[in-house]
């Protein structure tokens, strides 16, 4: 958590564009930094906060499923269809549905440009999929840069092609329609409806019940319904 605040505190415009930063000397300090973060992630335990797989009862799991079983828990009567990729720190609950090709627990976006190189920030946190909840065929799920984990609410619903950055919380009983992309760390409510090709911006808040009508770009925080539910899958 600490190290993912002084990520995030680096990214903000007050630091990012200070004359501070943009010194040869901070550059170099900062580069050093994070190849060293990203060396030690990597290669040893630290900053490492790594799960205990366990399997529950009356899953069906298919056999071209990749899933790291020593570091996802799965829950009960799980359905795991082809092709599904699930990285560890992975919790999935019961009765939960993944459908062809998603990946769950993918390495998130965030990136540094330092001392003239553009540098990943390695994530080491996870994703917690409560009960009930459908992923659509090809879905990407990121895990969080650190815990807390990027977490889907109970009963919620993401269609095909669709992509959840790392931290994002998603409340209950909310549908995500096809190729909606959510931007890192953003919050959704429950009850929320979203509909087909939406963007929705970094850190966003949406509150429990807003309707988002299809291809809309938000980029301000929403607390209440803005649309009439109509034509969303």
């Amino acid at each position: 958590m600490i190290l993912q605040k002084i990520f995030h505190n680096l990214k903000s415009p007050g630091i990012a564009d200070s004359w501070l930063v943009h010194t040869r000397l901070m550059q170099y300090f900062l580069k050093t930094g994070l190849k060293s973060y990203n060396f030690l992630v990597m290669r040893t335990g630290l900053f490492q906060q790594a799960i205990t797989g366990s399997q529950g009862t009356g899953n069906t799991l298919d056999p071209t499923a990749i899933i790291d079983y020593n570091h996802v828990i799965i829950g009960d009567f799980t359905t795991i269809e082809k092709n599904v990729v699930i990285e560890k720190n992975s919790t999935i609950g019961n009765h939960v549905l993944i459908e062809d090709g998603a990946a769950i627990g993918s390495e998130g976006f965030e990136f540094r440009r330092v001392a003239g190189e553009v540098l990943p920030v390695h994530h080491t946190g996870g994703v917690i999929i409560h009960d009930n909840v459908r992923i659509g065929q090809r879905v990407c799920i990121d895990k969080s840069m650190q815990f807390p984990s990027t977490e889907i609410g109970n009963s919620s619903v993401i269609l095909a092609h669709s992509h959840i950055g790392h931290g994002v919380k998603i409340g209950q009983d909310t549908l995500l329609a096809e190729g909606t992309m959510v931007g890192g760390h953003a919050s959704i409510g429950n009850r929320v409806r979203i509909g087909k090709d939406c963007s929705l911006a970094d850190a966003i808040i949406i509150g429990d019940d807003v309707v988002v009508p299809d291809r809309t770009v938000v980029t301000r925080n929403m607390q209440k319904m803005i649309h009439e539910p109509g034509n969303l899958s």
